[in-house]
């Protein structure tokens, strides 16, 4: 199954709780999954870990307006604007939350236990001081990047037949062709915002399962093809899915 990041969900339906269109009960459902119940550790004050529903009222009352995703990777630390430990713990995370208006940022630390096809999470949100940024490309300007890159990809990742060893990319190009997408955001959201998270979410599973195993690439030189098409192509459906989740601030 398909979904958007935890630091993802966490900002879009604690966006909605913060507008009372959704319960914390949703909430703590939409964003920790199968995982075990998260925690949240340094908050303000905090000498032990919070549960999540007492760190969003604590951050709520800290003044936080709104809660922004940021999904940085090395050399692309889009959304972050410091201080040094943060961006540190964020790209190496690839994910965190900013709470705009209170100063803080919550980056997951993720422990998977259990046996390999049965495995379970352990999620513990640490609380960093946070420089808060303006706002990146809006959510129009993310869309139309989005759109051209995956027109210029899309006669490359047939040339290169990315579809052919993952049944699992056929499906989902499949699902983007078609709009065939149901919507991942609170309902808070208007339509146009879900439709570019939907297809951004499957677009960087593409890219996430061509990049992380090159099995149906024939030499080095198809591999390396295939990542110089790929990676435009992560990176504008990473920032279309942060200008979707972070639009209701613009």
């Amino acid at each position: 199954m398909v979904t958007m990041p935890r630091s993802a969900r966490l900002a879009a339906w604690a966006n909605a709780w913060l507008r009372s269109e959704s319960s914390m009960d949703d909430v703590l459902t939409r964003v920790c999954g199968d995982d075990e119940p998260h925690d949240v550790a340094g908050l303000p004050g905090d000498a032990t870990t919070s549960s999540l529903v007492t760190a969003l009222s604590k951050l709520r009352d800290r003044g936080a307006g709104s809660f922004r995703v940021v999904l940085p990777v090395p050399g692309d630390p889009a959304g972050l604007g410091g201080p040094r430990q943060l961006t540190e713990a964020a790209i190496d995370a690839g994910e965190a939350v900013l709470a705009h208006g209170a100063g803080l940022a919550l980056v997951p630390e993720i422990q998977a236990f259990g046996p390999p096809g049965d495995e379970g999470h352990l999620v513990t949100w640490r609380c960093y001081e946070a420089e808060i940024p303006p706002l990146g490309a809006t959510l129009a300007e993310a869309e139309q990047q989005l759109a051209s890159t995956l027109i210029d990809a899309g006669s490359s990742l047939a040339a290169l037949d990315v579809a052919s060893w993952r049944p699992e990319v056929a499906t989902l190009l499949n699902d983007v062709r078609k709009s065939q997408i149901a919507e991942p955001l609170p309902r808070t959201y208007p339509p146009r915002a879900q439709m570019v998270a939907a297809r951004s979410i499957r677009l960087l599973a593409v890219a996430g399962f061509a990049l992380d195993d090159d099995g149906g690439a024939v030499s080095a030189a198809a591999a390396q093809s295939r990542r110089d098409v790929l990676a435009p192509l992560e990176r504008a459906a990473r920032h279309a899915l942060v200008a979707a989740c972070n639009s209701l601030d613009q």
